[in-house]
């Protein structure tokens, strides 16, 4: 399986306050990307030779991310990997003991990329983006 490293992604309360804390770490702030399929807030910051960060605000209040937030405030909650046989990556993360959280959906703020979580206990939460 070749997957990349494509972000690490945290639970936020406000997206603006995390990115202004993250500027003095060196990163820049994107776009704020609202997608409403999802009900989801989701920035990039880059940083030259560095990660990028995701953050990610949930405005679903059962959702996982709600649920992490309320429990341990502002945290990196996943990391995610690019994956370039997306249907295959999802099979073998399946094969290895990673339970699927959802069916891989399309994010139309993403251009339409599909993605999908899993967690495994020793490992924590692991979402694979495709390629295209």
């Amino acid at each position: 399986m070749d997957l990349k490293l494509h972000h690490v992604g945290y639970t936020v309360a406000d997206i603006s306050v995390s990115a202004k804390r993250f500027e003095h770490f060196g990163y820049r702030a994107g776009e704020v990307l609202h997608d409403q399929d999802l009900q989801v807030e989701l920035c990039h910051l880059v940083k030259e030779g560095a990660v990028t960060v995701e953050l990610v605000r949930q405005l679903q209040p059962d959702s996982l991310e709600a649920r992490l937030l309320e429990v341990n405030g502002v945290m990196p909650y996943h990391l995610c990997y690019e994956a370039e046989a997306f249907g295959e990556a999802c099979a073998d993360l399946e094969s290895q003991g990673y339970k699927r959280l959802f069916d891989p959906v399309p994010v139309r703020v993403l251009g339409g990329r599909r993605i999908c979580y899993f967690h495994h206990p020793a490992v924590g939460y692991v979402e694979l983006v495709s390629v295209r």
